[in-house]
């Protein structure tokens, strides 16, 4: 038996993406843990100056944003 991989990439609603963006806006920490989960593997095209503004490159997607907000959630702070 064989196991076809499945694509994980997807579209979001844009009430998620809305919530997404408000979060950053808004630096709203625990919406970011909550939105980012559900972004990973997003398709949806992230606007120009939230690519600009996260050092991403323009017509980078949602997801690839989630997956640089993960990282920097996740990331230890260097011990003083």
């Amino acid at each position: 038996m064989f196991l076809i991989p499945t694509d994980s990439r997807q579209q979001a609603s844009p009430i998620l993406r809305d919530r997404f963006l408000n979060a950053l806006d808004q630096h709203d920490q625990a919406a970011l843990r909550t939105t980012v989960r559900d972004l990973l593997g997003c398709v949806n095209v992230l606007p120009s100056g939230m690519c600009v503004l996260l050092g991403l490159a323009r017509g980078s997607t949602y997801g690839d944003a989630a997956q640089l907000i993960t990282a920097s959630l996740s990331a230890k702070p260097d011990a003083a």
